[in-house]
């Protein structure tokens, strides 16, 4: 079998999705028949800050953690020469924290149903507007840890707001680097500092929040894209639109390039 014809056999098929109903929206998107579509993060208008100012022309781009395919999107429309989508393919890829009392912790078999059941409507969220925007964007649903090198190489990989969510960032990273030619673009909060520190996140008094594990120093992420052949070229801040709770919230923008 050929390197292509290998590839291939990775990628998804297009599923067809035409109701808001069957859908999760994590990113607010317009589209064409349905006008604006409200979410919990609000990127429109914000894309070139968001990606440190990269430039994806002619690039070929992969997305990590693409969800509603915001940042897909919009690679695709400033001229990337190849996207592709990637998210999980089993919803037991994510760690969640173990409150005792919640249904990850006491039933992981029935959560793994309910929240699988959640992630189906994330994709087709991405499916519908894959399909309204005319995207030509390809799709690979797998494991973060274990990117095939089969589906090739890419000039830019975007991590937009991934890594905070994982249990291990830098098996997640490590994997990722291996596809990645010329630059990753890591969005995340970050700890201004270049000891190499991690702060965890998780209160046993909040269960709410059970989806956010570390965040990070920058010394840290310096530290593992030496190790990984990349330097930190540049880091920004900026503000940006939760829409669920209706307020701003910052996040960094690390731009590492191949050393």
């Amino acid at each position: 079998m050929s390197e292509k014809s290998r590839e291939d056999s990775l990628l998804e098929q297009s599923r067809f999705v035409d109701r808001l109903e069957d859908c999760f929206f994590y990113h607010a998107m317009d589209l064409p028949g349905f006008g604006s579509v409200r979410a919990h993060w609000d990127l429109r208008g914000r894309f070139d800050d968001y990606v440190g100012g990269v430039e994806v022309a002619g690039k070929s781009v992969l997305d990590i953690g693409a969800a509603t395919g915001f940042l897909s999107f919009e690679s695709e429309k400033r001229g990337a020469a190849r996207g592709l989508s990637f998210d999980m393919s089993d919803v037991k890829q994510q760690t969640f924290l173990p409150f005792k009392d919640k249904l990850y912790y006491r039933d992981p078999e029935r959560w793994a149903e309910v929240y699988g059941q959640e992630i189906e409507q994330w994709k087709n969220a991405y499916w519908l507007c894959h399909r309204l925007l005319d995207s030509k964007a390809e799709v690979y649903y797998g494991n973060i840890y274990d990117l095939p090198r089969e589906l090739g190489e890419f000039d830019v990989a975007i991590v937009g707001s991934v890594l905070e969510h994982l249990s291990d960032q830098i098996t997640a990273l490590a994997s990722i680097a291996r596809l990645t030619k010329e630059t990753i673009v890591l969005i995340s909060p970050l700890l201004k500092t270049d000891e190499r520190i991690a702060r965890f996140e998780a209160l046993a008094s909040n269960p709410a929040a059970d989806f956010t594990w570390w965040t990070y120093s920058l010394g840290v992420y310096s530290e593992v894209f030496a190790m990984l052949g990349f330097r930190i070229a540049k880091v920004t801040q900026a503000e940006y639109y939760y829409m669920y709770g209706d307020r701003f919230e910052e996040r960094s923008t690390i731009v590492a390039v191949r050393d």
